[in-house]
Parts: C-alpha cells; structure tokens; sequence
C-alpha cells in the first residue's frame, strides 16, 4: 500500500514563493512547475500523489479532474474550494496506509487531523520536493559515471540474436 500525498497547489505555490500576488502567466508557469516535481517526486517516493488547484473565482460549472504522469490533478468547481475537495477526498479514502495532506492553511489542518492523516506545511515539503531532486539528480550523475562509455547495440543483445544478424549481414 503506498502513502497519498495531497498538495492544495495554490496555497503551496504562494506560501513556497513568499509572494502575495502573482500575475496570470507566471502562476500558470508556477503550477506546470509544481505538477513536474510532483511526478518526479512520486516515482522517487513511491507514493501516489493528489493535487488540487482552487478554482472557486473561476467559470468552472464542473470539478475537472484529469491524470498527467500519474499524478491526479483537479480543479474545483466555482462553488467550492480546495480545501473542501481535501475534505472530501481524506475522508472518503480507504486504500492508503498513510495520507499526508501539504497545506498552510491552519483551519485546514485543524479539520483533516485524525488517524492515519498528517500535515505537512508548504516550507516542509518544498525542502523534501527538493532533497528528492536533488536525490535523482545524484542518481542521474551516478549512473553516467558508471557508463564511461558508449553501450553499444552488438552488446546488448543476446548471442543467438546478434548470430543472427550476423548471417543476414553476411548474405
């Protein structure tokens, strides 16, 4: 069973950043930021992972909700908020062992807290989303050292394969 992680996007974005207003363009860049770390954090982690962007001030008539790399991201309708999908989302799970809810919003915290549910703050996991990259980037450098050299095709295939393209080459 994998933990769940559920990122309220928003309130992540300008408690990570310090900024108090953000334009358009830049939240937008922002938040395709965020959905990147949060697939690489995923597959370093092993857990499944939830995020959910505040749609209330929107057009938005429906809750959409899609899949990108594995990582669910939604967006409220214009009737609700985030924290209410985080409300319903923790309270109707029943197949993580662990659900770690990453908010600032101290209300939030205060009704998501009980059982297997914790909170982690935007400052607290920002510092994991980046030991994780940092992790996988040692990772990537890693395996470069090891391969001091080009792997070449012939190498990679199996004996009786590599006879094989041998005599069609020769014929």
């Amino acid at each position: 069973m994998n933990d769940l992680v559920i990122v309220d996007g928003y309130n992540f974005i300008f408690n990570y950043v310090k900024a108090r207003s953000i334009d358009n363009d830049a939240l937008a860049a922002y938040r395709d930021k965020l959905i990147e770390d949060l697939v690489n954090y995923k597959y370093s982690k092993n857990s499944d992972i939830v995020v959910v962007f505040d749609a209330k001030n929107s057009a938005n008539s429906k809750r959409s909700c899609h899949i990108y790399n594995g990582i669910k991201i939604i967006y409220s309708q214009s009737s609700e908020t985030a924290d209410s999908v985080i409300e319903e989302l923790v309270h109707k799970d029943r197949k993580h062992k662990k659900i770690f809810v990453v908010t600032s919003d101290y209300m939030q915290q205060k009704v998501v807290f009980k059982g297997n549910i914790y909170r982690k703050s935007s400052r607290e996991f920002g510092i994991e989303l980046n030991l994780s990259k940092k992790e996988i980037n040692e990772n990537i450098k890693k395996v470069n050292k090891n391969s001091n050299s080009f792997y070449f095709f012939g190498k990679r295939l199996k004996k009786d394969v590599l006879d094989e393209f041998s005599k069609i080459r020769k014929s």
